[in-house]
C-alpha cells in the first residue's frame, strides 16, 4: 500500500468516526476501496461511498456530503490533505501541493523508482519458443515482447527470475525441410539469413506434399465405382447394403451410413487393405454383415462440410479409375507420371528422413546439427537487436526420450492409465479428458516432453513458480499438463501458470508460415529501418555521427514493435501496421521516446540555479498537478501489470504521463518561468519526470534516446 492511499485511508477513517460511523470500515478497507478519478480536476483521489450505503441505511451521496462535513475541520493545519469534496456518490481528496510534490524528491532522491524488496521464490519464465528450421517473423515478436518484460516487471517486484527458451529443434517440420534440401533443393545455401533460408524450404516441402496441388482427390488407393443395388440393411434402419461394380476392380459389397446417392451413382471406394485418412481400412463385421471397404463422404473426401453426403462423380467417370487420376490437374507433374506415385514417393521419402533422424544416422545427425545451428544463430541475432535475455536454454531433443520414461514409471505407479493401446492421465474429472502421453506406438507427444521439461525445471532450477508464455490455442494443453503434474505429485503444479496471448495478425488478414503470407524478421527490420530513417532521422544525416544514426534507428524500431506488441490486453488478438505504430505521435512507443528526449533537451537547455531548494509548494498549476499524480501512479501500474500479467497497464500510464506532460509542457514553460523558484521546482518536475520515463520504458524493454 502506498503513503498516499494510506494518508488518505487514515483522513476518511477518522472522518467517519466524526460522522458516528468509525466502526464501518477499516483503514486498509479504505485504502483498498479508493480510485483515481478519471478527472484529474475531480481530485487526487476519490473514495467510493456505495460500500457504506447498506451499512449506514443511507444513500452514497448523502453518505459522501456527511463525511465530508465532518472532514471540514481535520484539513485545518492539515500538511498532506487540503480538502475533502463530495461529489455525487464519492468523497474527493485532494492533498496539499507540498505533500503531492514530494513525489519528486522521491524520484531524484529516494528509492521510488528501486525494484521491490526481494521475495523468496524463484520464478521461471518460458517465453519465445521458436522452432528451427522455420521463419522466424513478426508474429513471434509478441511472444518475445510479453515474456521478455514479464522478465523485467517481475524482477522489479523483487523475485529472482530464470528467464528460459524451450527450443523446437525436432518434429516432422524438420524431416520436411531437410528432405527438400538433400532431394529438390539446387544450389549453395546463403552466406546470410540462413534461418530464413531454411524456413523458405519448409515452405517449399509444405507445398510439394500438399497434394491438392496435384488432383482434386488426394487418396492414393480409392477407385471409381458404380452402385448397382442397394438394400436396407435387416440389422440397422440408417444403413445401406451396396453392390459396388469397380471395373478391372472387382465387385464389392460395402455397408454405408452415408446419404444423398442413388442407384447407378458412380462413388468413390476405399477397398480393404488401403490406407485412407491415416488408418487402415479393413474388411468389417457390420452387425452380421460383412463390408468389403468404405464409400467416404464429402467431408471424408475434402469436396465439402458435408459428414453424410456421399461424393458422387460425373457419369461418364470410368470405373475402377485411380480417383486421383480422375482429380488431375494439368501441369502440375509430367504426365507419364502416375499422381498416385507421386504422392506415395514423397510421402515414403519424408518418412524415411523422419526415421533416419529418430535413429540418428550420422549423415542426416550432421546436416540437422548443422542447419540446426543456422536458426539458433538467427535466433541469437534476433534477440540481441530486440534487447532480451535468456539465462537457459532448453530443447525438445533432449526431453523427448526423457518424457517417454517418466510415462512408463508413471503407469508402473498407477498414476497414468492404458487406453486403446495407448498410455495417458484420466483427467475426466476435471473435466479436461485424456491427456495423451504415450501412442499406441510408443511415440511421445508435446504433453509428454512438457512434463519431462516441468520436473527439469522443479528439480534442476528449484523454481517455486513457471509461467509459460504460450499463444491462446494451447491452453487446453496446458490445463491438461498442469492436471497431470498434480497428478503425478509434484506440488509445484498449482503454481504453474500459462500466460495466453493473440495472434498478431496483418491488414489484410491472419499470418501463416505454411501460405506464405508473413514477414520474415529481416524483411522487417529492412522495412522498419528505412521507414524510420526516411521519417525521423534523415534530416540528421552529416549532423549526427554514422553510429549514432543507426542506433536510434535500432532504438525506435525496437520501441515501435514492443511497445505496439504491449500495449493491448495480451489475450487479443492485434494487427501489426507499420506506420501506425511507428507514428511519432498517438499512443506509440516512438511518441514516448519524443517525451523522454523532450526532458533531456528543456535539463539540457535550462541549467540549474545554485543554491535553489526544491519548493514543491510551488507546483500549484492544474497541468502541473496532474503531472504529479501520474509520477504517483507509476509504482501501483508496475506492480498491478505485474499481478495480472499485463504490460498494457504500464504502457497506459506512462501514455498518460506523457501526455499529461506535454500538456504541461505548453502551459507551464520552465526558462520563462519568471521566479527563480518556480523555475527550480519545474525543472525538477521535468527530471522527475524524465526519470519515470526512463525506468518505465526500460521495463517495457525499450531503450530510450537523449535526442531526437
Amino acid at each position: 500500500m502506498e503513503e498516499r492511499e494510506n494518508i488518505a485511508a487514515e483522513f476518511l477513517r477518522a472522518g467517519l468516526e466524526g460522522a458516528g460511523s468509525g466502526s464501518a470500515l477499516t483503514g486498509s478497507d479504505i485504502a483498498g476501496l479508493l480510485e483515481i478519478p478519471r478527472d484529474s480536476a475531480m481530485g487526487d483521489l476519490a473514495f467510493p461511498c456505495f460500500t457504506l450505503a447498506g451499512k449506514l441505511k443511507k444513500s452514497p451521496a448523502a453518505i459522501a456530503t456527511d463525511l465530508a462535513a465532518s472532514l471540514a475541520e481535520s484539513v485545518r493545519g492539515n500538511k498532506q490533505v487540503e480538502r475533502g469534496v463530495a461529489a455525487g456518490p464519492y468523497l474527493n481528496i485532494f492533498f496539499t501541493p507540498a505533500f503531492r510534490a514530494g513525489i519528486v524528491s522521491a524520484i531524484l532522491e529516494g528509492d521510488w523508482l528501486a525494484p521491490e524488496p526481494a521475495r523468496a521464490g524463484r520464478v521461471m519464465i518460458e517465453y519465445s519458443q521458436p522452432n528451427t528450421h522455420k521463419v522466424f517473423h513478426v508474429g513471434h515478436m509478441r511472444n518475445v515482447a510479453l515474456g521478455d518484460v514479464l522478465v523485467r516487471l517481475y524482477e522489479f517486484a523483487g523475485r529472482e527470475v530464470v528467464a528460459a527458451n524451450y527450443i523446437g529443434d525436432v518434429g516432422t517440420h524438420i524431416a520436411k525441410c531437410l528432405w527438400v534440401f538433400t532431394r529438390h533443393f539446387k544450389g549453395e545455401a546463403p552466406a546470410q539469413h540462413r534461418g530464413e533460408f531454411l524456413g523458405g524450404l519448409y515452405k517449399q516441402a509444405d507445398e510439394l506434399l500438399d497434394f491438392t496441388r496435384l488432383t482434386a482427390y488426394p487418396h492414393p488407393g480409392l477407385f471409381s465405382a458404380r452402385v448397382l443395388e442397394m438394400r436396407p440393411h435387416p440389422g440397422n434402419a440408417d444403413w445401406k447394403v451396396l453392390k459396388l461394380d469397380a471395373g478391372a476392380k472387382g465387385q464389392a459389397q460395402v455397408v454405408c451410413g452415408g446419404t444423398g446417392f442413388q442407384t447407378g451413382a458412380i462413388v468413390a471406394w476405399a477397398p480393404p487393405d488401403c490406407s485412407f485418412l491415416g488408418r487402415l481400412v479393413q474388411r468389417v463385421d457390420k452387425a452380421g454383415i460383412s463390408s468389403e471397404g468404405l464409400v467416404p463422404s464429402c467431408k471424408e473426401l475434402g469436396t465439402g462440410e458435408d459428414r453424410d453426403k456421399i461424393h458422387i462423380f460425373p457419369r461418364e467417370t470410368p470405373l475402377g479409375a485411380e480417383i486421383t487420376e480422375i482429380g488431375r490437374r494439368p501441369g502440375c507433374i509430367p504426365t507419364e507420371q502416375s499422381v498416385a506415385a507421386v504422392i506415395r514417393e514423397r510421402g515414403a521419402e519424408v518418412r524415411a528422413v523422419l526415421r533416419g533422424l529418430e535413429a540418428r544416422e550420422p549423415s542426416l545427425e550432421r546436416l540437422w546439427r548443422e542447419t540446426r545451428q543456422w536458426s539458433l544463430d538467427e535466433f541469437s541475432e534476433i534477440y540481441a537487436w530486440i534487447g532480451c535475455r535468456f539465462d537457459h536454454y532448453f530443447y525438445e531433443s533432449e526431453v523427448d526420450e526423457e518424457g517417454k520414461r517418466l510415462a512408463l514409471e508413471a503407469l508402473e505407479k498407477g498414476q497414468l492409465m492404458r487406453s486403446e493401446g495407448a498410455i495417458g492421465a484420466d483427467l475426466s474429472t476435471a473435466g479436461l479428458g485424456f491427456c495423451m502421453l504415450l501412442k499406441s506406438d510408443g511415440t511421445t507427444l508435446y504433453a509428454t516432453k512438457d512434463l519431462a521439461l516441468a520436473r527439469r525445471k522443479f528439480e534442476k532450477f528449484n523454481v517455486a513458480e513457471s509461467l509459460y508464455i504460450v499463444d491462446h490455442s494451447q491452453s487446453l494443453h496446458f490445463q491438461q499438463v498442469f492436471k497431470t503434474l498434480e497428478l503425478l505429485g509434484f506440488a509445484q503444479a498449482a503454481r504453474c501458470r500459462h500466460v495466453a496471448y493473440g495472434l498478431v495478425n496483418l491488414p489484410e488478414g491472419k499470418m501463416s508460415s505454411r501460405k506464405g503470407n508473413i514477414i520474415p524478421f529481416s524483411k522487417l527490420r529492412a522495412e522498419l529501418g528505412a521507414h524510420i530513417r526516411r521519417e525521423f532521422l534523415h534530416k540528421y544525416q552529416g549532423e549526427w555521427p554514422e553510429a549514432e544514426i543507426a542506433e536510434a534507428e535500432r532504438r525506435i524500431a525496437v520501441a515501435a514493435i514492443r511497445y505496439g506488441m504491449l500495449n493491448q490486453e495480451p489475450i487479443k488478438n492485434i494487427v501489426f501496421d507499420m506506420r501506425e505504430w511507428t507514428s511519432p505521435v498517438g499512443n506509440t512507443g516512438p511518441y514516448l521516446l519524443y517525451a523522454y528526449a523532450r526532458t533531456r533537451s528543456i535539463l539540457r537547455e535550462v541549467p540549474e540555479l545554485a543554491g535553489t531548494a526544491f519548493d514543491g509548494a510551488l507546483l500549484i498549476h492544474e497541468k502541473e498537478r496532474v503531472v504529479l499524480n501520474e509520477l504517483a501512479g507509476f509504482r501501483r501500474a508496475v506492480l498491478r501489470a505485474v499481478r495480472d500479467h499485463n504490460p498494457q497497464v504500464l504502457c497506459a500510464q506512462l501514455y498518460e504521463l506523457a501526455r499529461a506532460f506535454s500538456r504541461m509542457y505548453e502551459e507551464c514553460p520552465v526558462k520563462r518561468a519568471g521566479e527563480p523558484a518556480l523555475q527550480a521546482a519545474r525543472l525538477k518536475l521535468v527530471a522527475a519526470t524524465g526519470a519515470v520515463l526512463r525506468r518505465g520504458l526500460g521495463l517495457l524493454g525499450i531503450e530510450v534516446l537523449e535526442r531526437m
